[in-house]
């Protein structure tokens, strides 16, 4: 009986390893297909001012027009 069992929780627990295995790979192959590409995070590369006397001051040296995002979370995930 006392080995019947052992068999049986190891059977379960091998059963269980196995599964999450195949949860963990299923896991890993849905996070490759949303993962942003290098050429989706190039916004991450501009360098950002967040000053807008700043950004006024750098934009009238460079003779370059002024963007601004006003929102009232954080865009650019900076909390």
């Amino acid at each position: 009986m006392k080995t019947t069992l052992q068999a049986i929780t190891a059977i379960l627990l091998i059963a269980g390893l196995a599964g999450a295995q195949s949860r963990d790979e299923d896991l890993f192959r849905r996070a490759a297909v949303i993962k942003p590409r290098p050429d989706e995070l190039r916004w991450q590369r501009i360098p950002w001012v967040q000053d807008l006397a700043e950004g006024q001051r750098i934009a009238q040296a460079e003779r370059r027009p002024l963007f601004l995002w006003a929102i009232a979370d954080a865009p650019l995930e900076r909390v």
